[in-house]
């Protein structure tokens, strides 16, 4: 039987981020569907028919907010796709009516969206999307790779009492934003208070990837965390106008104490509170969390998965006692473990199975022949020349060097490109100027030769002249002389 195929759209570009490559993989792992990919930004061009799959799921690393980034040659191809589209989204409070308009205009039948359920008619107002199906997912899951680490530092002789890794966020993305560096430079000023050993850093040098990652993590008796995402949505980006505008002015990026006088009014609007997935690497790797309350997709309470610090840290006394028991430690560690890792419910087969369940109902509410994949033409896996911006689909996410090289290739050829119109321009004009400068040369050749024969004349004239006066000099003296005798 031969299954039905789906179409995951995605950007090249966005692969090199380790998290995201393991979303896009997810579904070639885990999907009942015959699944394939396909690079859609930087001016991708598609140069075959979309319906020879069944569904197209356009994954949240190909931004639609952004104007011109999903390549305008895919969004014509998408709007005469007749099957099951789908869309997942993220960071949603950035270009927010931008990101409606183009969930409107390619009429996408479902959004995979990180809004809460009860918050959605906030963002997505039922008027305006009457037939479009929101269903509330997490910004990722729990990769299989994660699952099979094992904590290789028991906790009690972990060298570092509390390691974080945080950065500085824009302050237009309000108060969530400012608290993923707040409660890191919190932390670290007490650490370093009291004399406990710590590695809390927020500034981007500082930032660890890949393996050393989990290393760190895995070397850390606590981590600190805080909620993700934003509560400021920008529908007309005014509010990223705005902070524009201030950093011209004061030549420098306003502080969240600046400019939170423009986003404190936005915070209570909507309420998004996202967990993160470094949630899961830290219960993977058996790390205890210490983190400010909040909602975290309300997947986890404190007291139960998290230990507690207060947001003004009053207490953080009662926390620092709570790090010197390893019993206590070890509970709050195996209950996030059991209830995150080891349940299965936040795993990636878990999501997919979501999506394919999906595309199963759309699919029968359709129920029309036009929603079938049609028959692929033989060449439709052919790979492009490199210097083309034509895309295919492949049968896994390309890394993200295959963008470079790409472009790379692109870049080369159009420099060859103008240098060979730049020689032929320089030799027309080089065969120009010498033909200019050769009649400029003859004239000036002539010029000086009729100047030249001026001057013998004038030369020769003199001569004559002088020849002349003294022939008449000696005539007028044999004259008087003649005349004398007289």
């Amino acid at each position: 039987m031969v299954r039905p195929r789906l179409l995951v759209a995605y950007s090249n570009e966005a692969t090199f981020v380790t998290t995201t490559m393991e979303y896009l993989i997810s579904f070639n792992l885990y999907s009942r569907f015959d699944v394939s990919y396909l690079h859609v930004t930087h001016g991708a061009e598609i140069d075959f028919d979309l319906n020879i799959f069944d569904a197209v799921f356009n994954s949240y690393c190909a931004r639609l907010c952004f104007e011109g980034y999903v390549s305008k040659s895919y969004r014509e191809a998408l709007k005469r796709f007749r099957g099951v589209r789908l869309i997942a989204v993220q960071d949603e409070y950035e270009h927010t009516n931008v990101l409606r308009g183009a969930i409107q205009d390619l009429q996408f039948d479902v959004v995979f969206t990180c809004v809460p359920q009860e918050e959605r008619n906030f963002v997505y107002p039922e008027a305006l999307f009457p037939d479009t199906n929101f269903v509330t997912v997490l910004t990722g899951y729990v990769p299989a790779k994660l699952k099979q680490r094992r904590r290789s530092i028991p906790l009690a002789e972990r060298p570092v009492a509390i390691g974080y890794r945080g950065r500085s966020l824009s302050a237009r993305y309000g108060r969530l934003g400012f608290e993923k560096f707040e409660i890191g430079r919190g932390m670290r000023d007490i650490c370093e208070a009291r004399g406990i050993a710590n590695d809390i850093d927020m500034s981007e040098e500082s930032r660890i990837y890949g393996e050393a990652w989990y290393d760190f993590l895995g070397s850390c008796r606590a981590t600190l965390g805080s909620e993700s995402g934003s509560n400021c949505f920008d529908f007309d980006g005014s509010l990223a106008a705005r902070y524009q505008e201030l950093k011209a002015a004061n030549g420098r990026e306003p502080s969240y104490p600046e400019f939170r006088q423009y986003t404190d009014p936005l915070e209570g609007m909507v309420k998004m509170g996202q967990v993160s997935p470094r949630v899961f690497e830290a219960a993977a790797l058996g790390t205890p969390m210490v983190m400010f309350p909040g909602r975290y997709s309300d997947i986890v309470s404190p007291g139960e998965h998290y230990i507690e610090l207060k947001k003004d840290f009053s207490n953080v006394d009662a926390v620092l006692e709570q790090l010197q028991d390893i019993g206590s430690l070890e509970a709050v560690a195996g209950r996030a473990y059991d209830h995150l890792i080891a349940s299965g419910n936040y795993d990636y087969p878990r999501f997919v199975e979501t999506v394919d369940a999906v595309i199963d109902r759309k699919r029968a509410e359709k129920a029309t022949p036009q929603s079938l994949g049609l028959l692929a033409p033989a060449d439709w896996r052919e790979v492009p020349e490199p210097h083309s911006l034509i895309e295919r689909p492949t049968p896994a996410p390309r890394d993200a060097a295959v963008l470079l090289y790409k472009q790379a290739v692109r870049e080369t050829a159009l420099y060859r490109t103008e240098i060979a119109r730049l020689n032929d321009v320089y030799t027309a004009e080089i065969a120009r100027l010498n033909d200019v400068y050769t009649a400029e040369i003859a004239r000036i050749a002539e010029t000086r030769r009729f100047r030249g024969l001026c001057m013998l004349s004038y030369r020769l004239g003199r001569q004559m002249l002088e020849q002349l006066r003294a022939r008449l000099g000696h005539l007028s003296l044999t004259f008087s002389r003649f005349f004398g005798r007289l």
